[in-house]
């Protein structure tokens, strides 16, 4: 808790001086952001539920957004498809390991 507690006040002295309109303005594109997210994670749950590939549970852990570790966590504490959700997490990372280079290279072009 120490180790955090100091990792978080060395990131914090970098936010001196942020006024309350670009702290407002950062916090509602992440609320914005994650509810993008979350509706997206939604529908593939319906998706995946509909086409019966998995359980409800398995499939939202495995598409939800967040932390490798954290979802490992929650789908073992759930009593989910631990498995399932890891390898989903993992292959996410991949695309957008290899994807964003490729996206990053297509708008270049379309911007020109």
């Amino acid at each position: 808790m120490a180790a955090q507690l100091l990792i978080g006040l060395s990131i914090g002295a970098y936010y001196i001086g942020v006024t309350l309109r670009e702290l407002g303005r950062f916090v509602l594109s992440a609320v914005l952001f994650v509810l993008i997210l979350a509706a997206m994670s939604a529908l593939f749950t319906e998706v995946i539920n509909l086409l019966e590939l998995a359980p409800p549970l398995d499939a939202f852990l495995a598409f939800s957004p967040g932390g490798q570790a954290e979802m490992a966590l929650l789908a073992m504490l759930l009593g989910a498809d631990m498995g399932f959700v890891v390898v989903h997490h993992v292959f996410r990372v991949i695309i957008v390991i290899t994807g964003a280079p490729i996206a990053a290279r297509l708008l270049r072009k379309l911007a020109k």
